[in-house]
């Protein structure tokens, strides 16, 4: 089963609410988190199977439709927000009674707890804020506003009601804002629509809260979901935290998430990517760039640059058939051109393989620096002897190699295999890169965190990329120049990065 709902929601929230019986959920977060956004998403996930009812007291339809596009189709297509005075208007006759579409439903939810609640507020116990009392007419005759104390919560339990025996959503948004409007703790709310609506009545409900911080009030609900931004790097990253669902099971609590579009979109997980084929670059790259050999790479950074030096840094825990491919593919699109390419591999490489991981192209240019001793005598390999790397980088040799081939030249090297064969490389292989670079050419250093002459390099890149595991989903930033990051998706099929926003 997917971890995600349609590659938006984490499964186990959906799931959790379509579970037997009604259950309340508490997503939290501070401003700007995401919030309502996942709210509204949650309606939308579950809007073919349970009727909703959506209020919100932050924010107006208008400012929602402005900040979510997506929304306003929905809206009018399904009428999924019933919120606020006009809708109350709609519902409730001009003589203070209820419409009788509402009035003549067979089953009734209980309202023990919001009628307790009301008669408290009544009595005076609690009041509202801002309250002006009963309206004093010319005769002196008061005049009282019929199910108006609570008119929001009460056209909650009528849209319940009127659903039975169907599940119906209830969204709160925010029940701090509902609970100062009304001049009332947030619990006693939250309290009432538990035992009425989700208790006793089957219903969903969800609470929006406005903090992230642990409260009395998270004991109240049966699922709380926390929505967070952290730093990370330079880069702003949010997390969807999952700290219960009861009765249901979490596969994975937490999960990175983007806000692409308007969408809470969540970061795929522990992609499989045995296969995976990387696409070919098809637009014209910038004057001086070269290709990397996969379109993606290509689009973000525009190419590597001719004459420079770009690293490739790879954190711990990156899949190695991604890493391999990304290799791989940057050797095969040079060698398609004719250019003459130098590959000392990150990795050990099976000889005897080289020509079935690049099928269909020619090996010709292809010049592959090894120095152990099962390099074998295969053309394409040049055997090294390991223990001066500044002599078997020597530049008039590879020159002789590179005879015939076309320009500008690659040069792919692996920090961490140079590392373990001529231990501190940097001064010695700082020489061949200098070469290259004045002769215009490409070289692409690799290499992991755990690198030796990671920072001296980084220095000297004109290019910086950075891929990393975090939680499980892979990462692209750019480290020099600075990017935001983006995330692997493979939703189609497709290996795309997408932006982390």
């Amino acid at each position: 089963m997917s971890a995600t709902n349609a590659g938006a929601l984490p499964r186990e929230i959906i799931d959790f609410l379509l579970s037997p019986g009604g259950h309340s959920l508490l997503i939290k977060g501070d401003a700007g988190t995401g919030k309502t956004t996942m709210a509204l998403q949650t309606i939308e996930a579950l809007s073919d199977r349970q009727p909703e009812y959506y209020l919100s007291s932050r924010v107006s339809d208008v400012a929602l439709y402005h900040q979510f596009p997506w929304l306003k189709e929905r809206v009018e297509k399904n009428q999924l927000m019933k919120a606020g005075m006009a809708f109350l208007r709609r519902s409730w006759n001009s003589d203070g009674s209820k419409r009788n579409a509402l009035e003549d439903a067979e089953l009734r939810v209980e309202r023990r707890e919001l009628n307790r609640l009301e008669g408290q507020i009544e009595a005076g116990e609690l009041g509202l804020e801002d309250e002006e009392g009963p309206s004093l007419n010319a005769d002196g005759s008061l005049t009282v506003e019929v199910g108006s104390i609570l008119p929001e919560l009460e056209m909650a339990y009528d849209i319940a009601e009127s659903n039975l025996p169907k599940k119906t959503l209830v969204v709160l948004d925010s029940v701090e804002a509902l609970a100062e409007n009304y001049g009332i703790p947030a619990y006693r709310i939250m309290n009432a629509l538990q035992k009425d609506l989700v208790e006793k009545a089957g219903t969903n409900v969800v609470f929006v809260m406005e903090t992230a911080e642990r409260s009395h009030l998270d004991y109240l609900g049966d699922g709380i979901v926390v929505l967070r931004n952290t730093v990370h790097g330079n880069n702003r990253v949010r997390t969807i935290e999952i700290e219960k669902l009861r009765g249901s099971s979490i596969q994975n609590w937490k999960y990175l998430f983007t806000l692409q579009g308007g969408r809470v979109t969540v970061v795929e997980r522990d992609l499989d990517l045995r296969g995976v084929q990387l696409s070919r670059n098809q637009m014209e790259l910038p004057a001086g760039r070269g290709s990397f050999g996969w379109s993606e790479l290509d689009r973000l950074f525009g190419g590597a640059p001719l004459g420079s030096l770009t690293l490739v840094e790879m954190g711990a825990g990156i899949p190695m058939d991604l890493l391999e491919r990304i290799e791989v593919s940057l050797v095969e699109e040079h060698l398609r051109q004719g250019r003459g390419v130098l590959w000392y591999p990150q990795r050990t490489l099976d000889h005897s393989s080289t020509q079935g991981i690049m099928p269909g192209t020619s090996l010709e240019t292809l010049h592959v620096l090894d120095p152990s001793e099962a390099s074998g005598s295969w053309p394409f390999v040049k055997k090294l002897e390991g223990t001066d790397l500044a002599n078997d980088l020597r530049w008039d040799s590879l020159k002789y190699l590179l005879k015939g081939s076309q320009e500008p030249y690659l040069s792919v090297l692996g920090l961490d295999a140079l590392e373990s064969v001529y231990g501190k490389v940097v001064p010695k292989l700082m020489q061949h890169v200098d070469l290259m670079r004045r002769g215009g050419h490409m070289v692409v250093l690799e290499a992991t965190d755990g690198s030796a002459g990671l920072e001296t390099l980084s220095h000297q890149a004109r290019l910086h990329l950075r891929l990393e595991n975090l939680n499980g989903s892979v990462l692209l930033r750019g480290i020099k120049p600075t990017t935001i990051s983006y995330c692997l998706d493979m939703t189609d099929g497709v290996p795309l990065w997408k932006p982390m926003l």
